[in-house]
């Protein structure tokens, strides 16, 4: 009797509560992106976009209007839509800065920012057959009430309302990146820039971005865990599936599985001699017995990427030559890491990982020294044919992050960026033959902290022994719990 009573009300709670869902939605406005309304599982109350709360969005504006000049105006336009043909468009994606100012991820629309005007927004005016076709999208109500703009305004409007706010200002702040003829074409416009006060805006947005919020940390450390979860998936199915292309899906899936929306960028897999190519994006060969495979990933996690490189040699352990270049890259790695602190700057971390390769390489026999050419000349050239790419880079909204800011600004609190020393050996170089068609990468993010640094891809496993213990106490169809539920630490 119990049992029934328990599941009669379990039936009852269940249609009050299907109910009262089915009563809400019908008041619920699709404004073509989640709101706490729509998607309670994404959002809190008060957030515009997942963990991003209306208060840090107003902050922003605030922010950028300090640094603003007092008659400046800064446009920013949505990115476009780009297409796959015709008529199908690829997945969409927001401009960094107009979301980091608007939190609006959908295209056709133009915000403004200016002491004078405030926070204004034109937005589209979709066609029924648009929405039709392509769903709702955020009008004019969703600029004043969801993003809380001060003004709002079909783009229709944006001829008739732009050019005078122009006029007004002294100095005008673009997006370069996303830039439109609908403004750019305006008269006033045009004569600013002829007179040569038009700027990019992303020379001070960059700035503002660089240094990440508690809430834009959270979502970073959980883009990283997804990452780093999914590439030890990933590792696992490569001794059973040693195929680049599956490796990819493999990794994909699993991001997407944790909660990632997308990739954040084609994962690279790079499978022996493959891996010298450093954004190599084919990923359609099999991987040899004995060869090593790179793969450079990450995922966006709500507007925030990851970005991490793994080298293994999927059949379970590495060849003489394959782990001394390794142990090489990683203790370049673990000594980088170990200099990111507040003051640092990227350069000089870089200017470290070059000294400590070129050393590393020339005792390996590696590099050697030129009698006819100056010994610096020549092992830096050399050097740089082998692993022409920086230490690393800024990392946040985009996977090269801020890049208006300097590699010689000072890291403070709050940065992240990456570390990521590598060797790229081609086939039939004049290295010796047991070293080439070698290419590995180890790359980690960093935050920056008060007292010195935390690894945030710290979860991942980068030492030999751990990765050849992984690989081989793995077996097929025996995933354990622990590998896809926690966090393990290798660090």
């Amino acid at each position: 009797m119990r049992i029934l009573i328990g599941k009669l009300l379990q039936r009852i709670s269940y249609k009050q509560t299907i109910g009262r869902r089915a009563f809400c939605t019908k008041n619920i406005v699709d404004i073509g992106q989640p709101t706490p309304s729509s998607h309670p599982q994404l959002m809190k109350e008060g957030e515009i976009t997942p963990g991003i709360s209306l208060e840090e969005y107003i902050l922003r504006r605030k922010r950028l209007l300090d640094v603003l000049p007092e008659n400046g105006l800064a446009i920013f336009a949505a990115a476009p839509v780009k297409m796959m043909n015709d008529v199908v468009p690829y997945t969409y994606r927001q401009d960094a800065d107009y979301s980091y100012i608007t939190g609006c991820q959908q295209p056709g629309g133009v915000a403004v920012l200016g002491h004078e005007c405030g926070f204004c927004m034109f937005m589209p005016e979709p066609t029924t057959q648009d929405v039709t076709w392509q769903g709702q999208t955020a009008g004019i109500s969703a600029a004043l009430e969801v993003f809380r703009a001060d003004k709002a305004y079909p783009m229709s409007k944006l001829r008739e309302i732009l050019p005078d706010f122009m006029r007004r200002s002294s100095k005008l702040f673009h997006n370069v990146q996303t830039a439109v003829p609908t403004y750019m074409e305006l008269d006033a416009f045009q004569k600013a820039a002829t007179s040569g006060e038009v700027k990019d805006v992303s020379v001070l947005t960059h700035q503002l971005r660089l240094i990440k919020s508690s809430a834009e940390l959270k979502l970073m450390r959980e883009s990283a865990a997804i990452a780093c979860q999914a590439l030890l998936q990933t590792m696992l199915h490569s001794k059973i599936h040693p195929y680049e292309g599956m490796l990819s899906a493999k990794m994909e899936y699993e991001c997407k599985m944790r909660g990632a929306q997308r990739m954040a960028f084609n994962p690279v897999v790079g499978g022996g001699p493959n891996a010298s190519v450093i954004h190599y994006s084919r990923n359609d060969q099999k991987i040899k017995e004995g060869d090593l495979v790179l793969m450079d990933v990450g995922c966006e996690f709500h507007g925030y990427v990851s970005d991490l490189t793994r080298t293994w040699p999927p059949c379970g352990s590495f060849s003489s030559a394959q782990e001394e270049l390794y142990d090489l890259i990683l203790r370049t790695n673990k000594e980088c890491v170990k200099l990111c602190k507040p003051g640092a700057t990227i350069r000089q971390i870089h200017n470290f990982s070059v000294d400590m390769l070129q050393k590393g390489l020339k005792e390996i026999g590696i590099l050697k020294e030129d009698s006819r050419r100056s010994s610096h000349y020549q092992l830096s050239r050399s050097y740089h044919q082998l692993n022409p790419t920086s230490i690393g880079h800024y990392l946040g909204m985009d996977v090269h992050d801020c890049s208006k800011v300097s590699y010689d600004h000072p890291l403070t609190s709050g940065v992240v960026i990456t570390i990521e020393p590598g060797i790229y050996i081609p086939l039939f170089s004049n290295i010796p033959e047991r070293y080439q068609g070698i290419g590995i990468r180890i790359e980690d993010e960093v935050l920056i902290t008060d007292t010195g640094c935390e690894v945030l891809t710290g979860s991942i496993p980068k030492e030999v022994k751990h990765i050849e213990s992984l690989l081989n106490n793995f077996h097929h169809g025996t995933v354990m719990e622990s590998h896809s539920n926690q966090m393990v630490s290798f660090s």
